[in-house]
């Protein structure tokens, strides 16, 4: 999605417009990434606990507050085997980093 400067001159309300559909659909995009949390995880952990990114098997995770987040670290072993469940082969996770 481009963004005309041009345009935006005349209304300032119009770039606003533009920059929120544009965030809009960099959190669809994110989330359309991670699909594989939250089908593991489901709606109500997934607004709590947000996939940021994964690297060499590891999955870090935001998580909205320090209860939630030892919640969540006590039941990390069956929530990375839910999610692997989801995931192929060379895909699956090793460990969870709760953040």
């Amino acid at each position: 999605m481009l963004i005309d400067f041009k345009e935006h001159r005349k209304k300032q309300t119009t770039l606003d417009a533009e920059i929120s559909e544009l965030l809009g659909v960099i959190k669809k995009q994110k989330k359309d990434r991670f699909d594989f949390w939250y089908q593991a995880v489901g709606e109500k952990l997934g607004k709590i606990a947000v996939p940021t990114y994964k690297k060499h098997g590891v999955l870090f995770v935001n998580v909205v507050n320090p209860v939630s987040r030892f919640e969540l670290t006590r039941m990390k072993q069956e929530i990375i085997e839910k999610v692997n469940k989801n995931l192929s082969e060379n895909k699956k996770i090793k460990d969870i980093i709760f953040k």
